[in-house]
C-alpha cells in the first residue's frame, strides 16, 4: 500500500525536458507525493513559485534561460523552509559550492536512483539549512588550497597559455617588461614552478586559466 506524503502546498518540478519531467512526476507519485506542479524554465519556475509557494522544489541545473541558481536563491528568500534539490548531469565538482551558496539542500546526479532523491527531499524537509552532495568537502578543500593569484597575474597567465611572448604581454597590458617579469616571478613562486611551460600546465590543472 502506497504511503502518501502530505505536503501542504505540494512539490514543484522545474525541468525543460518533458519526458524527464513526466518521469519524475510518475516516480514521485508512486512514492506517495501529491500536489505535483511543473515548469520548464527559470521564468516559468518563478511564476509557479509565486503562485503555488511549494514545500519542495526540484529543479534541473541547466535550464533554457540559464542556470537555476538565481531562481533557487529567490525561492529560498521567499520561503526559508522550502526543501530544494538540484538535479544535474554534470560530473564536475565546480557546481557544488555555487549550489550550496544558492540555498539548495542537495545536488544530485540524474543517474542516481529515485530513492536518493526521496532521501534528499526527506533530509531537506527536516533540515532546510542542510546541504548534501558527494564530494562537497573535497571540492571546498581544493578551492581553498588553490594558489591565490592577483587579477594581473591571472591576466599574464592567460596570455602565456595562449603562447604570447613577454614583450607582447607587456604591450597588451600597457605595463613595462620588467613589471611583467616581476609578476612572472611571483607566479612561479605561488605555483611552485620554475618556467613558463610548467606554470601554464599547473595553472590549467588547477582550473586557474582555460585554453582558448
Amino acid at each position: 500500500m502506497k504511503t502518501e506524503v502530505n505536503l501542504e502546498n505540494g512539490l514543484l518540478i522545474v525541468e525543460d525536458h518533458p519526458i524527464v519531467r513526466q518521469g519524475l512526476m510518475r516516480a514521485l507519485e508512486a512514492h506517495g507525493f501529491n500536489k505535483i506542479f511543473e515548469a520548464a524554465s527559470c521564468g516559468e519556475g518563478r511564476g509557479q513559485l509565486a503562485r503555488v509557494n511549494p514545500d519542495v522544489l526540484i529543479t534541473d541545473l541547466h535550464l533554457p534561460d540559464g542556470l537555476s541558481f538565481q531562481m533557487i536563491s529567490w525561492a529560498r528568500k521567499i520561503k526559508p523552509s522550502m526543501a530544494i534539490v538540484i538535479l544535474t548531469v554534470e560530473n564536475s565538482p565546480e557546481f557544488l559550492i555555487p549550489a550550496a551558496e544558492s540555498g539548495a539542500n542537495a545536488l544530485i546526479h540524474k543517474s542516481a536512483p529515485i530513492t536518493t532523491l526521496i532521501s534528499a527531499i526527506d533530509v531537506a524537509i527536516k533540515a532546510p539549512k542542510s546541504f548534501t552532495a558527494e564530494g562537497l568537502a573535497n571540492a571546498i578543500k581544493r578551492e581553498r588550497e588553490k594558489p591565490k593569484l592577483t587579477p594581473r597575474e591571472l591576466e599574464i597567465l592567460e596570455r602565456l597559455s595562449s603562447g604570447a611572448e613577454l614583450d607582447a604581454i607587456s604591450k597588451s597590458l600597457f605595463i613595462s617588461l620588467p613589471t611583467v617579469k616581476t609578476h612572472l616571478s611571483s607566479i612561479y613562486r605561488k605555483l611552485e614552478c620554475d618556467n613558463r611551460t610548467s606554470a601554464v600546465v599547473r595553472a590549467l590543472s588547477l582550473g586557474l586559466v582555460q585554453l582558448k
